[in-house]
């Protein structure tokens, strides 16, 4: 339930192609705090640079080969997670003649080609240098301006960029957001800033950044002793959904078990998701749950993983994600391992959990981790209100008003494109007519409510319109406990960016006992 946007973190002066090896570091502040630091090594034509951004959780090798006008031959990066040394994602981009392609491996794979003539660029929304390369190129460094056709590794686009230089300051202009570079009398960077996002760029020594320091590679953890873990599917017509089961391993007869739904975007069943989250907030709730004798199936959303989306013609609305979720109710109520299922769900999955259980699921009790009380589009606005200027959010509700229509799909601009793809338009249709509250309130079983006081994406509001919908749930207010349930003291993106990307990170300890009690109360 984050919003998307342009971000640029990471700044590395390019000097001429014929200079010697050079190297050097630089820190991304952003309001006042760092959220990244990179280090860089030139060497002829090529750059090779080192990101760590802070703010999610990430580590960007790169390398780019240049050719004798300044213009890209070819990019390689690696995206690693800081946290435990994993690779992520790999991209290969190579540059034809009238063409750019690419081959990617790992989270978000889209391989493919775009045209792109000359002059041309490459841009890395993490990645400074290549910013800095940009005003490098010849008909810029005399002083001139140039448009050039860029290619955008994130966004596989390629976008038309404006530079311009004037005695010791560069810009460059991207989709709206200006970077203003100041050069040193010799023409290197001594210092950037992008004022619509309040980031500004310093030099700093090499050996005082992280990024100069090599990632420790930790392994992902077996589950603990006494737990058991193995593959448990099921059908909803034609899909076929694919989850982890855990369970106690000592269990001498039927134990509740819980169905664990995910949140919103390509969420899977760890909890984590290819746009940056890296929790395994599910995977943590699971083991802990299988340890004090309740068992747990989490599942991969239609699309994700080893559920293969189903190949139809027909747009995927709220309801069929509901309905897997009722589907796979059936097949664990059907199973004699165990006595009640109740259905856990969190943030969009706990929108999903109340519309399972209201649309036939066999369950005891249904758990909301951070779900809406309000109607989505209503908290959608408040968290971009918080990220856009007015122009911004007017634009988007102008954008959302055609997208929730029966006409075409609207023209969006690059960097708002990921709020609005067109295959979820009919999901997206029919989720913004669910009433949570009015969800909560049709519930014919109990109902537990867990928040956490410093969520930034769902607020205490929402669980107080669930405790007014339904008087009898049981609502608890989880002291400094964010989104993710990790221990937060404040209510702050930038201190809490740490946490959705850093799985070792514990659950705060209030969420799995109050969890257990309700699970052991209505399964009796």
């Amino acid at each position: 339930m984050r919003a998307s946007h342009l971000f640029l973190a990471a700044v590395t002066f390019i000097p001429p192609l014929d200079c010697q090896a050079q190297t050097g570091a630089f820190r991304v502040l952003q309001g006042g705090r760092e959220i990244a630091n990179e280090v860089y090594r030139w060497s002829g034509t090529t750059l090779e640079a080192t990101a760590d951004v802070g703010a999610v959780g990430r580590r960007l090798v790169a390398r780019t080969v240049y050719d004798d006008r300044f213009e890209p031959v070819e990019y390689v990066l690696h995206v690693y997670q800081i946290a435990t040394g994993e690779e992520l994602q790999g991209v290969r981009a190579t540059f034809g003649a009238d063409s750019v392609s690419w081959v990617t491996s790992g989270q978000n794979a889209n391989p493919g080609s775009r045209p792109i003539g000359r002059p041309r660029t490459v841009m890395q929304n993490l990645l400074f240098s290549h910013v800095d390369a940009m005003v490098r190129r010849p008909a810029v460094r005399a002083g001139g301006q140039e448009t050039v056709s860029t290619f955008l590794v994130d966004n596989a686009a390629v976008l038309d960029v404006a530079l311009a230089r004037t005695g010791s300051q560069a810009s460059v202009t991207i989709a709206g957001t200006t970077v203003t570079v100041a050069l040193t009398p010799e023409g290197s960077m001594d210092s950037a800033t992008v004022p619509s996002q309040t980031l500004v760029v310093q030099r700093a020594p090499a050996e005082s950044v992280s990024a100069s320091r090599p990632l420790e590679y930790r392994a992902a953890a077996p589950p603990p002793a006494g737990v058991v873990e193995e593959q448990f599917t099921w059908v909803n017509g034609q899909q076929r959904l694919a989850g982890t089961m855990t369970r106690p391993a000592a269990a001498t007869g039927p134990v509740p078990v819980v169905l664990i739904i995910a949140g919103s975007g390509p969420t899977d069943g760890d909890g984590n998701n290819a746009m940056g989250l890296r929790t395994d907030t599910y995977k943590k709730l699971a083991w802990d749950l299988a340890a004090r004798g309740i068992a747990s199936v989490r599942y991969d959303k239609r699309g994700l993983g080893g559920s293969s989306v189903l190949a139809s013609s027909a747009p995927v609305t709220f309801d069929d994600f509901a309905d897997d979720a009722v589907a796979g109710a059936r097949a664990l109520a059907a199973d004699g391992r165990f006595s009640r299922v109740v259905l856990i769900g969190h943030s969009e999955g706990a929108g999903l959990a109340t519309r399972a259980a209201n649309r036939g699921a066999p369950v005891a009790g249904v758990v909301m981790m951070a779900g809406l009380g309000r109607p989505f589009r209503a908290v959608l606005h408040e968290q971009l209100a918080g990220q856009m200027d007015a122009a911004g959010v007017a634009e988007f509700e102008r954008l959302m008003d055609a997208y929730l229509g029966d006409g075409p799909m609207p023209e969006i601009r690059t960097e708002l494109r990921v709020l609005f793809p067109p295959s979820a338009r009919r999901f997206v249709q029919t989720a913004l007519d669910i009433d949570p509250a009015g969800e909560a309130r049709r519930l014919r079983v109990p109902l537990l409510v867990l928040q956490g006081a410093t969520d930034i994406q769902v607020r205490v509001a929402d669980a107080e319109a669930l405790r007014a919908a339904r008087p009898d749930a049981d609502v608890r207010i989880i002291p400094a406990a964010n989104h993710l349930f990790v221990r937060a003291e404040r209510a702050d993106a930038a201190a809490q960016a740490a946490t959705y990307t850093d799985p070792t990170l514990p659950l705060v300890p209030e969420l799995v006992p109050a969890v257990v009690g309700f699970v052991m109360r209505v399964a009796r």
